[in-house]
């Protein structure tokens, strides 16, 4: 009778375990199907971060072009330079205009 209740008790403590590891195996899956979700969604967060990034760099690059175009200096040296061939062109003008 102690061998009976011995095998009932093994059997128990058996199944009590089959019954834990496939709650464990199942947890495991959903977990792992959790974990592809994520980091495929890390994937297109990277990618649309890298995205930003390289039109934030295009954009400071232009702005770094306009800035150096409007620089006050830059406009001062272009408007004298504008201003001598506009001489220069008059000059020409009353030339031709005295033959």
């Amino acid at each position: 009778m102690d061998d009976y209740k011995l095998l009932i008790s093994l059997g128990s403590t058996l199944a009590s375990l089959a019954g834990a590891f496939a709650v464990v195996r199942y947890q495991v899956k959903a977990i792992m199907e959790t974990l592809k979700d994520v980091e495929a969604r890390l994937r297109k967060m990277d990618t649309r971060i890298d995205r930003v990034h390289t039109q934030v760099e295009t954009l400071t690059q232009r702005m770094g072009v306009l800035s150096s175009m409007l620089d006050p200096a830059n406009m001062e040296r272009r408007a004298r330079e504008a201003e001598r061939l506009r001489v220069e062109v008059d000059h020409l003008k009353q030339f031709r205009d005295s033959k």
